[in-house]
């Protein structure tokens, strides 16, 4: 007999699963560990530099805006270069000068005008002997209306609404200072929003002021003086 011939089986087709099969940790004696690639970042790692660095731009630039504002506005520091204000500022004395009721004042629109006795720092647009564009720190004298006259005899006086009979304004204000020198005897009467200005150094040729130019607008005024601060030993408020 013919071997009997039978169909050969059909080969066994690979199965796939949907999902891998879950080993059991307990049943593999050596579980070998397993490597996953890192999470790729969605930014391009200049970007991040690049935005670290506008950071500490933008916070500089917040810091010279805040100091520009603070000094504008509120309080600045200034030296004393040279002696118009002896003996009661010396040269290279430290100072802060106020700003806040300066600003308070334009802020409201109102001219600011300070207190009689009060030491001031002037902008730069008036010119000294020496054709020199300089910042002055002066002392108020006279306020408007005042009328002051400047006699032979060093003595400064003043005549307004309240005082008709007048008044020795170096008394008034407790200072103790040579006499007010002025080539000639002189009377003037300050205007509205002006200020007459003196160094507290009165000698001849101490202090350039308003004996030489007048009464100054108040809107040439940075501010008054608050303190000194340096030297340490001659420290105090004005």
């Amino acid at each position: 007999m013919e071997p009997s011939q039978h169909p050969p089986a059909p080969e066994r087709q690979p199965q796939v699963s949907a999902q891998p099969p879950v080993a059991n940790p307990e049943s593999t004696p050596n579980p070998q560990p397993t490597a996953s690639a890192p999470a790729k970042s969605t930014k391009p790692r200049r970007f991040t530099g690049i935005r670290a660095f506008l950071s500490v731009l933008a916070f500089v630039a917040g810091i010279i805006v805040a100091a520009t504002l603070i000094n504008q506005f509120i309080f600045q520091s200034y030296y004393v270069d040279g002696t118009s204000m002896t003996p009661t500022l010396h040269n290279n004395d430290r100072l802060i000068i106020d700003k806040v009721e300066r600003t308070a004042a334009l802020a409201t629109g109102h001219h600011y005008i300070p207190k009689r006795g009060q030491i001031v720092v002037l902008d730069s647009s008036l010119v000294d002997t020496s054709g020199h564009n300089e910042q002055l720190i002066k002392r108020v004298i006279g306020l408007p209306g005042d009328t002051i006259t400047i006699g032979s005899d060093g003595n400064v006086m003043i005549k307004n609404k309240d005082n008709p009979n007048g008044f020795n304004v170096n008394q008034l204000l407790g200072l103790d200072l040579a006499p007010t020198y002025v080539d000639s005897p002189m009377t003037i009467t300050v205007p509205d929003n002006n200020v007459f200005v003196m160094g507290d150094n009165r000698a001849p040729g101490g202090s350039f002021d308003s004996r030489s130019f007048g009464p100054v607008d108040t809107n040439k005024i940075e501010g008054r003086l608050l303190a000194r601060i340096f030297p340490l030993n001659q420290t105090r408020f004005f």
